[in-house]
């Protein structure tokens, strides 16, 4: 494929999973729905997509969004397990697919442009520290765990789910 060049990349059947939105900043801060999703990537490293929801859930939002595709899936489900042992997390799991189409134009004259389909599986976790906008009753919820399974690195207030500074 060295005589191409990739010219356009759809992602088709998962809304939020477009990766030209994903390297996008929200415009405005009080959009929170953009504001409180942490995309997951095979490159990403777990510690920093830990702090990234840690603060997102300090500085005030009941919820955050954890979104991964393909190969990263695993990654995001580790992530929220450590995150739901540091304070009591509702959980919401959907999975779905999407199909990539990824349009490629030659660099040399004569040969056709390219179209390459394919289907990956999108994973979104929703955490949640109150039952705002949780249906308890969907297929993928999981109830916050038990205080005892829950180990904080730092003292957490388990009423607001907020840390507690030491005294």
């Amino acid at each position: 494929m060295d005589k191409y060049r990739l010219v356009e990349e759809k992602v088709i059947g998962a809304p939020g999973f477009d990766r030209s939105s994903a390297d996008a900043k929200p415009s405005n801060a009080s959009n929170m729905e953009d504001v409180c999703v942490v995309r997951i990537t095979p490159q990403a490293k777990p510690r920093s997509c830990i702090t990234t929801a840690m603060n997102i859930l300090e500085s005030g939002s009941n919820h955050v969004e954890l979104r991964a595709m393909g190969k990263a899936i695993n990654k995001a489900v580790t992530i929220a397990e450590i995150l739901k042992r540091k304070m009591p997390l509702h959980q919401i799991t959907t999975l779905s697919s999407c199909e990539i189409v990824n349009v490629y134009e030659p660099l040399e004259e004569g040969l056709d442009t390219v179209v390459n389909q394919h289907y990956v599986s999108c994973l979104t976790i929703t955490l949640s520290r109150d039952l705002t906008g949780i249906d308890v009753n969907d297929i993928g919820y999981q109830p916050p765990l038990s205080i005892n399974e829950i180990q904080p690195g730092q003292p957490v207030d388990f009423n607001t789910g907020k840390i507690v500074a030491a005294s």
